[in-house]
């Protein structure tokens, strides 16, 4: 019986019309069913919407639970470096991320990951792990990536990996791992990549439970104890193996026998041989038929044996790495050779001259790496490579730019970052026009013509940080037009001038951090359509840099870094700074270096800033925000004001930021967080309010955010007291809001629980229990609905009989109280249904009153106008000799005939009096008279007349009727008395 069963009620109206001199009185019943056991199912739907439905807090220490909102539907638990010596309980099954690295675990047991069946990655890298017990992975059904990096496992068993039959990734590098038992990885049916370096393999035998695995696509094994690389050792069939990496291994013999690995695309062997006897045998160069990447750093053997070894892959390899190799310039006359070699990269080995070399005649290079070598000139050693696009010569002793790289007319991607670069001229990059990225990082450039990058048309990329510039000089009013990316960090500017980058129509990032900049001229940025990012922090700039015409050619900027200047000064701004700006998105004014002198906010500094959604203003030393600053940014999402001194906040601020997702207010000397009561954020998910003065919290404040997932308060004053019960048990009874470190809290006060932990207070005593409240109040809820549902069900009839009843009896007291015996008015009052008063005025009415001359009370002739309808029955029975009942069906059925039987049977116990005669206008079964107890009694007790059937003789009823009015003796002479 599930609680979506609805209420089953049905409503049928029935009207009874009560006429009586100028009123008419209508009643309607509802008769309502109510099935009982609907009934109880929804008083205890609203017992779980009362007691359950609301925000609930939680904490898991100082580990994080990121809600699936924030990425993409995955579910991430991070407890990074946070000195865990357990797997976390408790964690909610549904699950699909954990990160618990760089912390204190020491063993894996069965019921750590228990039932996380949606887990698909899982770090425990860095930890001190020396045991994994069997089986502690087989709930693990739908994880693909395993980090077990930097633990102090040292075998790997059977039941090892028991469960992980979808795992993708498996990282067990930097453990002590000597030996792995067979079919330990048996289990894997998707296993692609494997890292195992650092480890104490001896052989490659004993990794040959890896390489049964049909899957496996990488293996990476460098940093072993591995002398010996045999093919026979691993495999007698085909594998699909891609990356062999065996780099930093003793190895003194290779023998490949056999054509295990068809699919083998890259080879790394760096540091592996040491040792010039090496021994190298492949029967057939076609086992490696398919290799293009060989990676060689740091091997030291022959030239001989190293031309046997480049020989194996001579009919495939694209890239070669000869790096900190002895014998590299020799070499590199026979890599030349390889007719399929495109990149050749040369790192390290010292080179301070490339003549003699041979390089003139890899015809066939398309790139080559020269980084960390000695290399002042590229003397003429470039002129016949004229396939080159890419030119790596980072860390070497260029003071210049060798007019030889205007030979390599493809170039794309040229690198000099960190030389001795001092200037540039008109025609260092003249013929370069292929040119799309180019790095002078790291140089002493101080001086740039405006015509050095003209002619650079397909330049994107340009990489001018950690120079000497003091002045651009219009160095980029010409161009280049395709331009991107302008990176202008760590200069001496101090002046952006209204040239300085009209010609940069395609620019999207501009980086100007850590430079002098104090000025900027109006229209500085004004050709920039294209612009996305701008970043102008650590400079010196100031509020009078900030004009609206300095940034009005910026329609589509969309990020403005401002951090670390000299801004927000001004107590206003003449013009409001951005308001061209329609299109940022993010601002950053954090950390201004003259924060301390600063009291407010200028009003209109974020003014026409509509689609503005992250807001930084940490650390400006803000003690008051205007109640309208946020007004135009309705779209704000996230917002920094940590640092600042807000004692006290308006909820009147936050009013315009309904879409607020994540507020920081760490350090800013709060007191209280009354001010969210009202503030409205109905959508805020992260709260940090950490390292404030607030002492307590209650349920007004975390119930006025229903979008609260994550809640940071450490650091805070707090007091330990019933201020704070109700708090207390939210974090630890709570499933929705997570309290980040709450088990870090300490008290505040009172002085006898200073420095004690905040959740280990005992609030037991504060208050009732909550939840026992509820249990007792719905249980009584649902009884007293159960109770009444019966009664209505099977005595409905019988409780309303009672309530007239017990109205009849009032009204009768209390007309025995008031009156006093006077004469008569009437001789009968007649009680009938609407439905009969056809038959009341045809047929009694002619009789009683026109030919036996009897005076007749009628409800609708004689009530008198104005006054209460009961007063009116009460006062018109007390005033007749007797009451004629005119008994019907529908009679039966209305409400007001029942009270004047009711006053009428009153009165006859009363009185003792035969005061009562029911007539029958039709047959009524006895059982339809059993619900009216009165009605059903009286009939019993009394004779009644029944109105004789069509076509039968009147006249004997007549007589009846006329014998029980009886004389009117009586009532001539109380009349006479009136």
């Amino acid at each position: 019986m599930g609680l979506a069963k609805t209420v089953r009620v049905s409503m049928v109206p029935r009207m009874d019309v009560f006429q009586g001199g100028d009123r008419s009185y209508k009643r309607i019943t509802m008769h309502i069913t109510v099935h009982i056991w609907d009934t109880a199912l929804l008083c205890f739907a609203l017992y779980i919407v009362a007691c359950v439905s609301r925000v609930s807090g939680f904490t898991y220490g100082a580990c994080m639970l990121h809600d699936p909102e924030q990425f993409g539907g995955r579910t991430k638990f991070f407890c990074y470096k946070k000195g865990l010596d357990h797997v976390p309980k408790n964690l909610p099954h549904n699950v699909t991320d954990i990160d618990i690295s760089n912390n204190r675990i020491k063993e894996i047991n069965t019921g750590d990951f228990k039932n996380f069946t949606h887990l698909e990655t899982l770090n425990i890298s860095y930890n001190s792990i020396s045991y994994v017990e069997e089986g502690a992975f087989k709930d693990l059904i739908a994880l693909k990536e395993l980090g077990l990096r930097s633990n102090r496992l040292t075998r790997i068993t059977k039941k090892f990996f028991l469960g992980l039959t979808n795992l993708k990734v498996l990282l067990l590098d930097n453990n002590n791992i000597l030996t792995i038992e067979n079919e330990s990885f048996s289990v894997f049916h998707h296993l692609e990549h494997v890292k195992l370096s650092n480890n104490t393999l001896r052989d490659m035998a004993s990794m040959q439970p890896i390489f049964r695995v049909q899957t496996l696509a990488e293996i990476h094994i460098p940093y072993n104890n591995i002398s010996i690389f045999q093919s026979s050792e691993i495999s007698n069939s085909s594998l699909r193996l891609k990356i062999l990496n065996l780099a930093h291994n003793p190895l003194i013999i290779f023998r490949m026998h056999a054509d295990i690995f068809p699919y083998l695309n890259t080879v790394d062997l760096s540091y592996c041989f040491s040792n010039r006897s090496l021994e190298w045998e492949v029967l057939n160069t076609s086992f490696f038929r398919n290799v293009k990447r060989l990676h060689m750093a740091g091997v030291n053997v022959s030239l001989e044996r190293f031309n046997v070894i480049l020989q194996t892959f001579n009919n495939s390899l694209v890239e070669l790495t000869l790096s900190a190799v002895p014998l590299a310039k020799s070499l590199i006359s026979y890599t030349c050779k390889i007719p399929t070699l495109t990149k050749l990269t040369l790192r390290d080995n010292n080179i301070s001259s490339l003549k003699d070399t041979g390089l003139e005649k890899c015809f066939q290079l398309k790139a080559i790496d020269l980084y960390y070598n000695s290399l002042a000139d590229l003397e003429d050693v470039f002129a016949s490579l004229k396939n080159i696009t890419s030119l790596q010569l980072g860390y070497n002793k260029f003071s210049y730019i060798p007019s030889m790289i205007q030979n390599i007319s493809l170039l794309e991607n040229l690198n000099f970052v960190f030389n001795r670069i001092e200037r540039l001229d008109c025609s260092t990059f003249k013929t370069l026009n292929k040119l799309k990225t180019l790095s002078l990082y790291g140089n002493s450039i101080n001086v740039m013509k405006d015509c050095v990058f003209q002619d650079l048309i397909n330049l994107k990329k340009l990489y001018l940080g950690s120079n000497c510039i003091k002045y651009l000089r219009g160095a980029f009013k010409k161009g280049p037009a395709k331009l991107e990316h302008l990176e202008l960090s760590s200069n001496s500017l101090a002046s952006l001038n209204t040239d300085d980058f009209r010609g940069l129509k395609s620019l999207r990032t501009l980086v100007l951090n850590d430079n002098k900049i104090n000025s900027i001229d109006n229209k500085t940025f004004d050709k920039l359509n294209s612009l996305k990012l701008l970043n102008l922090e650590f400079n010196k700039i100031t509020d009078e840099s900030l004009r609206p015409s300095v940034f009005s050619g910026l329609s589509n900027l969309s990020e403005l870094y401002l951090q670390n200047n000299h801004i927000l000064k001004a107590e206003h701004f003449p013009n409001p700074p951005f308001y061209h700006l329609k299109s940022l998105r993010v601002l950053s004014i954090l950390s201004q270096r003259h924060h301390k002198k600063r009291s407010f906010f200028p009003s209109n500094f974020l003014l026409n800033l509509t689609n503005l959604s992250g807001f930084w203003a940490q650390n400006i030393g803000l003690k008051y925000l205007h109640y309208d600053i946020f007004k135009d940014n309705t779209q704000i999402t996230e917002l920094g004001l940590s640092g600042n001194d807000l004692t006290i906040l308006s909820p009147d601020i936050f009013l315009p930021l309904r879409k607020l997702y994540r507020l920081y207010l760490s350090e800013t000397h709060l007191k209280t967080l009354d001010f969210l009561v009202q503030a409205k954020l109905d959508h805020l998910y992260y709260l940090q309010v950490s390292n404030n003065q607030i002492s307590s919290i209650n349920d007004t404040i975390i119930m006025s955010l229903p979008g609260l997932r994550l809640l940071d308060m450490q650091g805070n004053t707090f007091t330990c007291d019933c201020s704070n019960a109700w708090f207390i048990k939210w974090v630890e009874e709570g499933n929705l809001t997570q309290v980040l470190a709450a088990n870090t809290y300490e008290c505040n006060s009172p002085p006898d629980l200073k420095q004690t932990k905040f959740l280990s207070v005992d609030v037991s005593s504060c208050s009732v229990n909550i939840e026992f409240s509820c249990y007792i109040s719905s249980t009584c809820i649902v009884l007293l609905t159960l109770i009444i549902s019966l009664i209505y069900n099977f005595l409905h009839w019988q409780i309303v009989y009672g309530y007239y009843l017990f109205l009849a009896f009032l009204y009768d007291n209390k007309k025995k109280g008031s009156h006093k015996p006077l004469g008569f008015q009437y001789d009968a009052f007649v009680s009938y249904n609407t439905h009969d008063e056809l038959w009341v005025t045809s047929e009694l009415l002619p009789k009683l009153e026109g030919e036996q001359g009897w005076r007749l009370c009628l409800h609708h002739r004689d009530f008198q106008p104005g006054k209460p309808i009961v007063d009116n029955i009460v006062d018109s029975i007390y005033s007749s000799r007797k009451t004629i009942c005119i008994l019907s069906q529908h009679y039966l059925e209305s409400e007001w005939c029942s009270r004047e039987v009711q006053v009428a049977s009153f009165r006859l116990f009363d009185e003792k009096k035969d005061v009562l005669i029911l007539v029958f206008l039709e047959d009524i079964p006895v059982y339809r008279l059993s619900p009216y107890y009165r009605m059903r009694g009286l009939v019993k007790k009394r004779t009644y007349l029944s109105w004789p059937k069509a076509g039968q003789d009147t006249r004997v009823f007549w007589e009846k009727l006329r014998v029980a009015l009886g004389a009117r003796r009586g009532f001539e002479e109380e009349n006479s008395l009136q």
